[in-house]
């Protein structure tokens, strides 16, 4: 399994580096094969952690590491203007809340590319501090910030947090993400911070079924995508609850995803849920009926095998996510007989991200035992 994470990272930053280096004019296969080979030395140097453990353990390495990184996230910030991207992702959220707080309906917002936004409310409230602040991409700082205090706390060692940090810092699909100011990636960063936090806290629904209600509910309201992390990871505790906790788990999930949606119901009710461009509308209208059909039974038959390994949970969330997606855009290249290619603009690539917090997670904690997190082996298991 930890091959197959590692040839996933390879898969999607490859074709990050493939796409980019047609556009550029230069030849894919050299840069693709260089760098997986650079990619491989720096896996390489990662595992030799024995022979310099006071380098890789060290504070300093972790802190220059992260410094290096959010220096390369402001420098990217300031020497691209957003306005000319023919990614709209940041003007969807950022046209939203202006539309939000001159009393304009929010759902109306269109980008600066004059299309319409698909996050659900929850995300794009979440980020109106980064929006008075003056750039909504401020979320990713925030969010890469927090993931990397959360990497010390969860691993409680900084050699492991400096390795996830450190691979996702040479991922050409992250930078991507970062240079067009993309939410994707950070939504689920947050989403694997969040899973990963129940997980060490050993927090069931048996016993905290109304707060891992709320959360469902609130990152449900933001992307319907996280259904499958959260569908992967619960779902075997789900099925050892109670018919009671059952039930109620599922209301509270839903009542917290319905109240977010509320304000907007009552502001527009039509346009929300009957307007050809509304969130609701886009993001259910996403995948075609055999990818999803395959995707409930990945769901279901890789949630019955992670048994209380969250390292492999990691890894069946990315490979889910990755074989939906993949299916979803054959579907669509069959349908119009090949005549766009992957790397066309008309494939967005950003969805294979979803994946990699996942990825990084699976490959970084290769080494790492799975005990001192969670002190009863049965607690995710197979009921």
């Amino acid at each position: 399994m930890r091959n197959l994470q590692r040839f996933l990272f390879l898969i999607v930053n490859s074709l990050f580096v493939i796409k980019y280096t047609i556009r550029l004019g230069y030849n894919p296969i050299v840069f693709t094969c260089l760098y997986c080979l650079f990619v491989l030395l720096v896996w390489w140097l990662l595992s030799k952690k024995d022979h310099y453990p006071k380098i890789v353990e060290s504070k300093f390495l972790y802190f220059s590491v992260l410094s290096l990184l959010f220096i390369g996230i402001i420098l990217l910030y300031c020497f691209i203007d957003p306005l000319k991207l023919q990614i709209d992702r940041w003007s969807a959220i950022r046209n939203f809340i202006q539309n939000l707080f001159n009393g304009v309906y929010p759902y109306a917002a269109r980008t600066h590319l004059g299309g319409y936004g698909s996050p659900f409310p929850v995300w794009q409230l979440f980020h109106i501090p980064f929006y008075l602040l003056g750039n909504v991409g401020f979320g990713m700082a925030f969010s890469i910030a927090l993931l990397c205090i959360f990497m010390v706390w969860y691993f409680d060692s900084y050699h492991q947090a400096v390795c996830y940090i450190i691979l996702l810092s040479i991922s050409p699909a992250f930078w991507y993400e970062v240079a067009v100011r993309s939410d994707l990636i950070y939504n689920f960063i947050l989403c694997f911070i969040a899973i990963a936090a129940v997980y060490k806290k050993q927090l069931t629904i048996q016993h905290r079924t109304l707060g891992l209600g709320v959360l469902c509910g609130l990152f449900l309201s933001t992307r319907l995508s996280v259904l499958i992390p959260f569908s992967v990871f619960l779902f075997p505790d789900f099925l050892r609850s109670n018919l009671k906790q059952k039930i109620l788990f599922v209301a509270i999930t839903f009542i917290t995803f319905l109240i977010t949606f509320l304000p907007f119901l009552f502001w527009d009710f039509k346009a929300l849920l009957f307007f050809e461009y509304s969130p609701v509308l886009l993001q259910t209208r996403q995948g075609v009926p055999l990818a999803i059909i395959i995707l409930l039974a990945l769901v279901l038959f890789f949630s019955m095998r992670w048994k209380n390994d969250f390292k492999l949970c990691s890894s069946y969330i990315s490979i889910i996510f990755i074989v939906f997606i993949s299916i979803t855009f054959l579907d669509r290249m069959i349908n119009d007989s090949f005549e766009n290619n992957l790397f066309s603009s008309y494939y967005d690539i950003t969805y294979f991200n979803m994946s990699l917090p996942f990825i990084l997670f699976a490959i970084t904690n290769r080494d790492m035992s799975e005990t001192h997190v969670s002190k009863n082996p049965n607690l995710y298991s197979k009921p």
